[in-house]
């Protein structure tokens, strides 16, 4: 869902910068080797074998031996190094399906006016008060750098209106302020802004995007979609301190949520460098995954990439931002007039976009919201296996947050699984409520019904669009409670195991990496997570704990006691 084509216009001596900063911690965190015996543990582990254990014998960064401790001890050398869990429960490192790694650290060098419990943006008047006591400081002493307004959530305003451009000019002193919108797709400027994008109510018309405007056809600031300015634009004239602030921020929050595979969903090829650079000099403990976002790509060059390579194609927008493309139109009128939100492409170009890269072997992440959008999707994967049959093409469908019934039905034929963002149902499933009606709200992110149809899935927290916590994903997606405590569509609710899979073992699967984590297996690598409950038996998954998070044999995170 996130847009964000992150972070990057920076030159590239800044990146040069920034890995020798990194160089300079590697010693920091370690790179060990050696054999590590993990004893007094229940292991979940998800694998083919015993779906318990209480002992694992690691070598290097690999699993050799998962059972009862004296047959795992009768494996281990007598240099090894015993770690007592006492008891606590460990599960498969998560594997994040989807989100926007490092965005994340965009807190660390911005406002937040996210919504709470998240952040201070309850209401318009407190997001602009946020915003008028954070200016100075963000300011400093560069006077035409954006104000960055970070995750404001009109949904939970009370007349659920966005700021306007006029209200931000009230307490911008003639700096240029941008609101980022929590879905990623669209956002609002206020004047000093819009003159630095060059937009003006002379600018043409943008293909898959909207602008708004007020009843005299002035521009109110409000941007959409492809009309809405990406990260990288606002964010071109960044220090490589910050830069390297947000990266740190985004690593260490992943590291406290468990995750041992990060993801960044929409990247340019120097992001995806940067990331696995990062990875390589372990200054980035996670291992990464990248989407090479398709519009990134040199034209001349898409043939270049190895056959696994991940393509991500944008085809509609967001429901809670009322830009998804839906068959019927939406209960409440947005900008201005009632609608059914819009899609990217025309149905000729998605084809033939889909089928270029499905003929070059490539794995589309296809992100659809609204059920106009994915019968676009499916559409096209249709033509494109009637051209250029693939048997395990394992395309994704992501966010999936409208599809129908009979479209998940369809899905196995053309090679696409979905991926849920299933905690929409707490963020948004109220807002959902009110602008698509019960019925159709009830249907979001429908994970049962994909059980029932057989599809293989993953849950994902699409962060920054939510926090990532994808134990909250869990218990999102096994209770689907909203905001006011409505259960949405309570025969979509997953028991927990199957939630459990879906964020390790399935998401691992969705990124052709089954082989190697997602589950506690011999010859698997040792990424796990110290949990302080076993998340299936647990009243509230919400209060369980990740007390420690291992990447290799190693220990990479390790809560501090309350």
């Amino acid at each position: 869902m996130w847009q964000a084509k992150l972070l990057v216009k920076s030159t590239r001596w800044q990146w040069v910068v920034l890995l020798a900063l990194a160089l300079l911690t590697v010693s920091l965190l370690g790179r060990g080797r050696g054999e590590s015996v993990i004893v007094n543990a229940q292991l979940l582990t998800l694998g083919n074998a015993a779906e318990t254990a209480t002992t694992m014998l690691i070598r290097d960064q690999t699993i050799v031996a998962i059972g009862d401790e004296e047959s795992v001890l009768d494996q281990a050398s007598s240099a090894a190094r015993i770690v007592d869990m006492q008891g606590r429960t460990i599960i498969p490192g998560f594997v994040d399906a989807h989100s926007h790694f490092p965005v994340s650290g965009l807190s660390a060098v911005s406002v937040n006016i996210a919504p709470p419990p998240d952040g201070p943006g309850v209401s318009k008047a407190a997001v602009l008060a946020a915003l008028q006591d954070a200016i100075p400081e963000q300011v400093g002493s560069a006077d035409s750098a954006f104000v960055l307004g970070f995750n404001y959530d009109n949904t939970v305003f009370s007349d659920a209106d966005h700021p306007t451009r006029d209200e931000l000019d009230a307490i911008g002193n003639g700096h240029p302020i941008y609101l980022w919108h929590n879905s990623g797709h669209l956002g609002v400027a206020n004047s000093a802004a819009l003159e630095k994008l060059g937009v003006n109510e002379n600018s043409p018309a943008v293909l898959g995007g909207q602008r708004g405007v007020d009843v005299d056809g002035r521009l109110n600031g409000l941007l959409l979609e492809k009309a809405a300015p990406s990260l990288t634009r606002l964010l071109k004239e960044l220090s490589w301190q910050d830069q390297w602030r947000i990266v740190s921020e985004a690593r260490d929050e992943y590291l406290a949520a468990g995750v041992t595979t990060v993801q960044n969903g929409y990247a340019s090829e120097l992001m995806r460098q940067f990331l696995n650079g990062l990875h390589t000099l372990g200054v980035l403990p996670q291992r990464v995954n990248t989407w090479i976002a398709h519009d990134k790509l040199d034209p001349a060059k898409r043939t270049q990439y190895p056959a696994n390579t991940t393509v991500k194609i944008i085809v509609d927008g967001s429901p809670q931002g009322l830009t998804a493309y839906l068959s019927s139109p939406y209960r409440v009128p947005a900008f201005g007039k009632r609608n059914a939100g819009f899609p990217l492409y025309h149905q000729a170009q998605l084809n033939a976009l889909i089928l270029q890269y499905h003929q070059l072997g490539y794995q589309l992440a296809l992100h659809g919201n609204g059920d106009a959008a994915i019968e676009q999707i499916i559409t096209a994967l249709g033509h494109a296996q009637a051209q250029a049959p693939r048997t395990d093409a394992r395309h994704i469908l992501v966010h999936a947050q409208l599809v129908r019934p009979d479209q998940l039905a369809r899905m196995s034929a053309v090679g696409l699984s979905p991926s849920f963002f299933s905690a929409h149902t707490f963020y948004w499933g109220d807002w959902h409520r009110r602008t698509l009606g019960e019925q159709r709200a009830a249907g979001l992110s429908p994970a049962m019904s994909a059980v029932e149809n057989g599809l293989r899935f993953s849950l994902h927290a699409d962060s920054p669009v939510t926090p990532m916590d994808l134990l909250f994903v869990m218990w999102a997606s096994t209770t689907r409670m909203t905001r006011s405590g409505v259960v949405l569509g309570e025969v979509e609710r997953l028991d927990r195991l199957t939630a459990l899979r879906a964020v390790t073992i399935d998401a691992a699967w969705q990124a052709f990496q089954e082989s190697s984590v997602g589950s506690l297996e011999e010859g698997k690598l040792a990424d796990f997570v110290v949990l302080s409950e076993n998340p299936i038996t647990a009243v509230d998954i919400r209060q369980v704990k990740v007390e420690e998070t291992w990447i290799g044999g190693q220990r990479r995170y390790k809560r501090d006691r309350e």
